[in-house]
């Protein structure tokens, strides 16, 4: 190959890439407004601004279309989330961390619309396909990982030694679903600060009791003479 065949070579990779980040883009966008199955090779092909049979060359089938959103999605997230919450310390301050960037995280991504994902767990709940296992492995890994982040504080002393886990686990995805609702479909103004609220009585149920604040009875007094 010569030095102006290679060039050309990586000129057309590089071009390809560009495009198919402009359109993974555009998909995201979409896809944060209206849903997986809102993304059609047609609508997204306009939206880029391209030929249908363009398009396909890049995706060829609507389902492919998704996964590879869900994939850019990811990365996505991975950016704004889990890439900012390790500068915090190993254990409770990681896992607010964590939980403060992945709260309300798609608008401060630049989405105009919420979280593909936790609207794909009830758009896909019924619907069997690789797109729906594509959504169950992104959440079992996204569960795993603060499984192993609130381990992590466990193991510090920083919660509990005999916190459930799971349980502690399970109890948070639902505080970010329902901010999810609260968000995106109430117009909640007070979301972020419920949310948020909500977070921290959970935090305080499985911090050991040597860390909370004793009540005001057991405080020791100072000691004062007696008067004479």
């Amino acid at each position: 190959m010569t030095r102006y065949d290679r060039s050309c070579y990586f000129l057309v990779v590089a071009n390809t890439a560009s495009t198919r980040e402009r359109i993974l883009g555009k998909g995201l966008a979409l896809m944060s407004q209206s849903g997986l199955e809102g993304v059609t090779l047609g609508v997204l092909a306009d939206r880029v601004g391209m030929s249908k049979s363009g398009l396909f060359a890049h995706f060829r089938s609507k389902e492919q279309v998704q996964i590879d959103l869900l994939e850019h999605t990811a990365e996505v997230g991975a950016a704004h989330i889990i890439a900012p919450s390790l500068n915090a310390p190993e254990g409770l301050p990681r896992l607010r961390a964590l939980v403060r960037n992945w709260f309300g995280w798609a608008p401060r991504a630049g989405l105009p619309g919420g979280c593909p994902v936790a609207a794909g767990l009830f758009e896909f709940d019924d619907v069997e396909g690789p797109v729906r296992n594509k959504i169950l492995e992104m959440e079992a890994e996204w569960r795993g990982l603060l499984t192993k982040t609130v381990s992590g504080a466990t193991a510090l002393g920083h919660l509990r030694a005999d916190l459930d886990v799971a349980q502690f686990v399970w109890e948070l995805c639902g505080i970010y679903l329902s901010h999810h609702a609260a968000q995106r479909f109430l117009r909640s103004p007070d979301a972020d600060r419920r949310a948020q609220t909500a977070f921290e009585a959970l935090i305080a149920r499985a911090v050991p009791v040597s860390r909370k604040r004793r009540p005001q009875s057991t405080r020791k007094k100072p000691n004062r003479k007696e008067p004479r």
